[in-house]
Formats: structure tokens, C-alpha cells, sequence
């Protein structure tokens, strides 16, 4: 690696990209989340402490924790009023609700935002999604959360999983829509409605993939003031991911979000959920997330979605051993569980105990996580004229300075090399470059990603000359941990 000269940039004009500090994408990003829900394996109190280790050398943007109502309402009294596991009498029904606190526990000491949800109607509860006492339950458990427990890290509520699909249990659109009603009412009678803001649609794709954005126009109409953020699931193909056509449908949604400005524009606009598609197998098995590949498709998954301008990502998902495709066995067997994870916690009593070791997409999703924070500014980046190429960057104020961030990832076997522009800096600097291909991509004795190499007197308004020598990714950034 090494600084361009300027006949050199004169000659490859079509492999210049261009930072433009100047310009926000994204003024204040969310960044990168991760979903982490309660596990349907426990890990032993060693993973776990591993896991959490983990965890805070990613420091997602957010965390996407989803649950059921029937973990913590365990029915009614004579006088209607719900009885709840953190009540008096209930003891030993609080298992779940601990495995929930301990993932708040650790959200709360790193400050990272927590997005709660439910992943279905509790019909076991309630004979109709409407019935108002849903939306009790839901306000008093926030409240409890918030304010008996102190887990101000929760500031986003999902009141239904993808409420379009079959699977959530969910009726309708119009029933959806009175379910949010209810709940924002609750929270505004209670004085949550602005710490805790509602999101939606959080739709996906089944046999229409168009569906999710129908829903995110009619819910940007009907639902402007309970809405506090927008959000959709997005599981890509990968030809969805090598031509482009993230950026461009999401940037097409963000726009017509703003074309009436106001309230609607102003919320944040995020993917609840996303991953790649290509290769699922088993019911809901991808085995890809243990290939160097997924770690470069992820990258340029999330690169699309910074570039046209949405305000986060969440990987789906954390571990393994989170969830279930079909029943629970003791051991789980290799059809017992949606492999989806950065590990597999269970992999020691599957007989895999290496299922355990860091998989190579958590080096790619770390760095992004770090690289592009929570509140950074997504900046305009322009791409080289060559196919398969994402640049992304950000700016973060630190230490009374604005930090810069670049991303490069090369979606092809083909090498490629392009001279990296920022017409805005005044001075050269310090980048630490961190590379991620299939023969070299350094780690530390944790398996956690660590600098290839120091690039001292960048001077980057003249241009510094960047060589991918096949897929793969690389990071240059100021920030120095």
C-alpha cells in the first residue's frame, strides 16, 4: 500500500473514489446491530462469559432482542388484572425473564441501545390481538424494565415480528395497525411514548417480495405519529447483493419517506433484520455463515444499505444455540438448530466443540460495527467504474476532532486498485489499515481482528493508492482502538 502520485491518479481516473466529508449520507447513524435474543440453549456460565467477551470488542450499534409475552404474563386474576413472574408467588417461573436481564445487564454497562420485541400475538393470553389488555401488559413490563430495574438501554419497541407473514400470527395490515394504536396509547397514558418509541413494519419477504415496502407506504401514512422509527427485514440473494439492487430499492424507499418532509422523514429508517438468502437449507440452515464469503457479502450488504442513506443494520443473528427449526433435544442434532450465528455455543456438546471458535463474518461485521458507530455521519462516497465494488465512510467525533472511517470491499476474484481521495483533509495522517481476505486476515489469540499495518503521512488529499488483490475487504480508519 502506498501514496499515489499525481500522474499516477491522472492514469486511473476510473479507480478514483472520492470521500466528500462535506456531504451527509446519514447525519446521525444508528449502527450496526446485532440480534441477541434469550437462548433456547443456555451456554454454561464459561461461554457465556466468552460470549459477552465477544460482544464488547464488537460494540454493535444495538441490540435486537425479541421474546413472548407468556415468559413473563402468566395469566389473570378474578378482577382481570395480569399476573406477572416479577410478582410476588412466582419464583420459579422467572427463568426466562433472567436469561432477558442478563443480556440487559450487559447492554446497560456498555451503553448500547436495546430494541425489545415480541415475536407474536400471546394467543395463549388473549383470544384477539386487539384486545386491549396486550398493550397493558407490554406498557407495565416496559415500565418494570425501565424503572424497577433500571434498563434505560431499551428505547425501541417491536410489537409483532414480521406481522405480514403467516408465521407471526399476525391476521392483517388493518389488524397490525390497531395493535400499535393500542400500545402507543398505553405508552403515552404512561409517559413513555418518547423513551421507548415504537417501530414498524418490521415486515419481510415471502412470496412477494415487494410486500414489505407496500407496508412501509401505507404505515409512513397511517401511522406517522405512533411510529418512532422505521424498519424492514431484508434476507438478500446474492445476485440482489453483486448487482446493486440493495442500494437502489433502499435509496428509493428513503425518498419517498422524505417527500412529504416532516415527521415521517425525520425518524430513523433501519434493516430490523438482514442476512443472505442463497444457500438456506434444512428449513432455515445457512451454512455460508462459516465461509470466508458470507464475511465480504455481508460487507457489501451493509455497505449498500450506509450508502443509500438507511440508518442501520441488524445481523441475524448472534449464536446458534439461540433458536430452534424444529423441537428441542438434549444434545441438539445437526437439524436441531437454525444456523445462522458468528458460533455455536452448543458445538462442544454436539461433538464440534471448534463450532465454538469465532466464524470468519464476525471479523467483517465487527470492524463495521466499531468503524461506523452509533451517532457517526455517513458520508457520499463515489465507487470506482469497475462492478462488484462498495466504498463506504464515515465521520465520528472524537476527542474534539472528526475521525475518519473508509471501507472497500471487493466483491469479485479479480484484483483490483483504486486511489482513495478525501479532497477535504487538510493535513497527512495516521490510518491503521486492517485487511480481511482469505489467506490473510490477522487476528489476536481471542480470534478478534487486528491492524495489518500502520500507514503513516497519508496524505489524502493528494490520494493514496489502495490494492485489493482479490475479494475481500479493508478498513482504513484514524481511530487507533
Amino acid at each position: 500500500m502506498a501514496i499515489a502520485s499525481m500522474t499516477t491518479m491522472a492514469m486511473t481516473t476510473g479507480n478514483i473514489v472520492v470521500v466528500n466529508t462535506h456531504i451527509a449520507v446519514s447525519a446521525s447513524f444508528m449502527g450496526l446491530g446485532v440480534q441477541w435474543d434469550p437462548f433456547e440453549y443456555q451456554p454454561t456460565p464459561q461461554n457465556w462469559r466468552v460470549i459477552l467477551q465477544r460482544m464488547a470488542f464488537c460494540r454493535p450499534g444495538y441490540l435486537r432482542v425479541m421474546w413472548s409475552a407468556s415468559s413473563f404474563c402468566k395469566g389473570f386474576r378474578l378482577d382481570g388484572s395480569p399476573e406477572y413472574v416479577w410478582q410476588k408467588g412466582f419464583a420459579s417461573s422467572r427463568e426466562y425473564l433472567n436469561k432477558l436481564c442478563a443480556i440487559l445487564d450487559f447492554a446497560q454497562k456498555q451503553k448500547i441501545r436495546v430494541l425489545l420485541g415480541e415475536w407474536s400475538p400471546p394467543f395463549s393470553l388473549i383470544k384477539s390481538e386487539t384486545d386491549r389488555r396486550w398493550a397493558r401488559m407490554t406498557a407495565d413490563l416496559l415500565e418494570y424494565l425501565r424503572n424497577k430495574r433500571g434498563y434505560t438501554c431499551i428505547r425501541l419497541y417491536n410489537v409483532i415480528n414480521e406481522p405480514n407473514g403467516g408465521w407471526s400470527g399476525n391476521k392483517d395490515y388493518g389488524t397490525w395497525v390497531n395493535v400499535v394504536k393500542n400500545l402507543h396509547r398505553e405508552l403515552v397514558k404512561r409517559g413513555l411514548s418518547q423513551a421507548v418509541r415504537i417501530i414498524g413494519p418490521d415486515t419481510t419477504g415471502n412470496s412477494n417480495w415487494l410486500e414489505p415496502f407496500t407496508w412501509l407506504d401505507r404505515a409512513a401514512k397511517d401511522l406517522p405519529d405512533d411510529i418512532g422509527a422505521w424498519d424492514l427485514h431484508w434476507y438478500a440473494l446474492d445476485s440482489e447483493v453483486y448487482n446493486d439492487e440493495i442500494e437502489q430499492l433502499l435509496k428509493q424507499k428513503r425518498q419517498m419517506l422524505q417527500q412529504d418532509g416532516g415527521i415521517v422523514a425525520a425518524k430513523p429508517l433501519f434493516l430490523g433484520e438482514s442476512g443472505l438468502l442463497t444457500g438456506r437449507i434444512n428449513g432455515d440452515q445457512q451454512p455460508g455463515v462459516k465461509t470466508f464469503n458470507y464475511g465480504v457479502m455481508m460487507a457489501d450488504y451493509a455497505a449498500q444499505t450506509m450508502r443509500a442513506g438507511w440508518m442501520g443494520a441488524t445481523a441475524w443473528d448472534l449464536d446458534d444455540a439461540m433458536h430452534t427449526v424444529n423441537g428441542h433435544q438434549t444434545p441438539p442434532g445437526p437439524l436441531t438448530l437454525k444456523v445462522w450465528g458468528f458460533w455455536n455455543s452448543q458445538g462442544a456438546a454436539m461433538g464440534h466443540p471448534e463450532d465454538f471458535n469465532i466464524r470468519p463474518w464476525f471479523y467483517t461485521w465487527s470492524l463495521m460495527s466499531r468503524f461506523f458507530s452509533r451517532g457517526s455521519r455517513i458520508v457520499e462516497t463515489s465507487e470506482p467504474a469497475f462492478p462488484r465494488f462498495r466504498a463506504a465512510a464515515s465521520t465520528d467525533r472524537r476527542h474534539g476532532r472528526e475521525i475518519l472511517s473508509v471501507m472497500l470491499v471487493n466483491n469479485d476474484q479479480a484484483r483490483r486498485t483504486i486511489i482513495l481521495r478525501v479532497p477535504s483533509a487538510r493535513r497527512p495522517v495516521t490510518l491503521t489499515c486492517y485487511r480481511y481476505f482469505k489467506t490473510v486476515r490477522p487476528t489476536d489469540r481471542n480470534g478478534f481482528p487486528v491492524p495489518f499495518s500502520i500507514i503513516k503521512n497519508a496524505n489524502l488529499r493528494k490520494g493514496l493508492q489502495v490494492t485489493l488483490p482479490s475479494r475481500g475487504v479493508v478498513f482504513l480508519t484514524e481511530a487507533n482502538k
